[in-house]
């Protein structure tokens, strides 16, 4: 179990660092053309800017809170990060919200179950 969070940790820091790089070469690529663009009418600019900040606050927040409710239901919080980030038009956060509300954790007070304390897995349900 262990060693797949470590992989997917690393699954979405490979995706978000290759993302990072393409978005940079494509700025530096595309600055001097949108530089006359921007010098032009100071308001573009600031819509831009502030639509960018936008979308980056709202995936910021949105990850942080998929990756704290998702380790409080014990589910693969790199996965779900991974999923919500680059599946596009929002089809990751459906999906994930469809898994979080089909995820059953078993009630910690009750008497016939025991749950692994590492894992949090069921060691055994007898009756």
């Amino acid at each position: 179990m262990r060693n797949f969070k470590y992989l997917g940790m690393l699954v979405f820091w490979i995706i978000t660092s290759g993302m990072l790089i393409f978005l940079a070469v494509a700025g530096y690529w595309m600055i001097p053309y949108m530089a006359d663009m921007f010098n032009e009418d100071r308001v573009w600019f600031t819509i831009t800017a502030l639509a960018v900040l936008l979308f980056m606050g709202l995936y910021v927040t949105l990850g942080v809170f998929i990756y704290k409710d998702s380790s409080l239901k014990k589910m693969n919080t790199w996965l779900w990060l991974t999923a919500v980030f680059y599946i596009p038009n929002f089809m990751g956060v459906v999906l994930y919200f469809y898994a979080r509300r089909r995820h059953k954790i078993p009630a910690a007070n009750d008497m016939h179950t025991q749950i692994c304390p590492h894992c949090g897995h069921i060691i055994h349900a007898g009756e």
